[in-house]
């Protein structure tokens, strides 16, 4: 590929939004009543598209805003979307946004466990690192309204940089 790979705000932002609503709609398929019931294809067809949404807004963010401060910023709001089941990889409980993708992308497992009449509940995150297994818990509906947050306070400052070069 020739030149720097870029995805635009509004892609990113609409892969945010459809996270988004897949988490959110996840309480009415599989934690309440439904026409369909349950099924293992419905669940698993449900959690592989789940798990593709979610990677590649991970893949989006990596490779699109990687070069953006709050990008490796372990501070903020972004903590209140997970938590680390050890230290996490900073061995203090903080983590960023590219720690929550480098986990999406790596996880050999993302699981959204079935509670009846449960809401919100989150997802778990599960792979290896050097061997060592390592989980983490991600709160897709708040990770995914941060990321739309950031993305506005991105293109805000873009179009103060433009305005003020005009």
């Amino acid at each position: 590929m020739d030149g720097t790979y870029r995805i635009g705000t509004d892609h990113i932002r609409s892969l945010a939004i459809q996270c988004h609503a897949l988490d959110l709609q996840f309480d009415r398929l599989f934690n309440g009543a439904t026409i369909c019931g349950y099924s293992d294809r419905i669940y698993q067809t449900y959690n592989r598209l789940f798990s593709t949404a979610l990677l590649n807004l991970a893949i989006s963010i990596r490779v699109s805003l990687n070069r953006d401060p709050e990008y490796t910023a372990t501070s903020g709001g972004i903590l209140a979307c997970g938590l680390f089941d050890d230290a996490g990889p900073h061995d203090d409980g903080r983590f960023s946004i590219k720690d929550v993708c480098d986990k999406l992308i790596h996880a050999e497992q993302i699981t959204k466990p079935i509670e009846p009449g449960a809401s919100g509940v989150g997802c778990e995150l599960v792979g290896r690192h050097h061997k060592r297994q390592w989980r983490f818990g991600l709160g897709v509906q708040i990770l995914t309204e941060w990321v739309l947050a950031w993305l506005d306070r991105i293109d805000n400052r873009s179009a103060g940089g433009a305005a003020s070069r005009a």
